[in-house]
């Protein structure tokens, strides 16, 4: 062996003791668990966020329906009043306001979507946690009884720390703990790879503003002929009866 693969060689199994005496899978595995803690956060605070949007597009659909009702009562009155061209403009304004409720149903529609997907990786990143801190303190209470038990060995052979059996148990130590490792990115992967859309925004192009301002200019006049025909049938019961 050449003098520059000695040295080199005796350069690696230095650095590898110590990079071996410097690792605890103790702390690497409390690490772990306070990352998959970290996680089951993040999942919490956007459930609280997606439920309070949740909230706020069914309060202004609530509000929308009672506005719709407004229009439609502003219609019938501003028709008996002989005033067609209000009840033209309070049924515009009615369909316009249904339009939005619409729009409002289905961005609620998703967020409900998004709301069980995040219950269900909550109940599942829950229960790994689980499973993960109960095998954290299997491999703790493992690593410290063969840490013990290897330095009894130690003191009645007088064996040293740095022979290769030390370097052994470490390195099926690393191997475990880079199971667990693993298992928390996949967990991770789970959680964030379903990553909220904006589905409050509406992108219309401008063909498909004029057809639904159309539609709804149709849906006025269908409704006022309805209207007209309801005020035929039946008068004004406020009209004072003929002598």
């Amino acid at each position: 062996m050449s003098i520059l693969a000695r040295i080199k060689a005796i350069w690696g199994a230095q650095v590898h003791r110590a990079l071996a005496n410097v690792e605890d899978p103790r702390a690497t595995l409390d690490y772990s668990l306070a990352r998959l803690q970290a996680h089951m956060r993040q999942v919490n605070d956007s459930l609280v966020q997606v439920s309070a949007a949740r909230r706020r597009l069914e309060a202004q659909r609530h509000t929308l329906t009672s506005t719709v009702a407004r229009y439609d009562q502003q219609a019938r009155t501003a028709l008996q009043q002989g005033r067609e061209d209000l009840a033209r403009l309070a049924l515009e304004r009615k369909q316009a306001a249904q339009a939005r409720v619409q729009e409002l149903d289905t961005s609620i529609a998703s967020l409900d979507e998004q709301l069980q997907a995040l219950k269900t990786a909550q109940a599942t990143l829950r229960t790994k946690i689980e499973l993960f801190r109960s095998k954290k303190e299997e491999l703790k209470a493992m690593y410290d009884s063969t840490r013990a038990q290897l330095r009894v060995q130690e003191a009645l052979t007088g064996l040293s720390t740095d022979l290769a059996d030390v370097g052994h148990a470490i390195q099926r130590a690393e191997e475990r703990i880079a199971e667990m490792r693993v298992r928390a990115e996949a967990i991770e992967d789970l959680v964030f790879n379903g990553v909220l859309d904006d589905v409050l925004s509406v992108d219309k192009d401008v063909v498909d503003r004029e057809l639904a301002r159309l539609a709804r200019s149709e849906a006025v006049e269908a409704e006022l002929a309805r209207l007209k025909d309801e005020l035929r049938v039946s008068p004004d019961q406020n009209t004072p009866e003929a002598p």
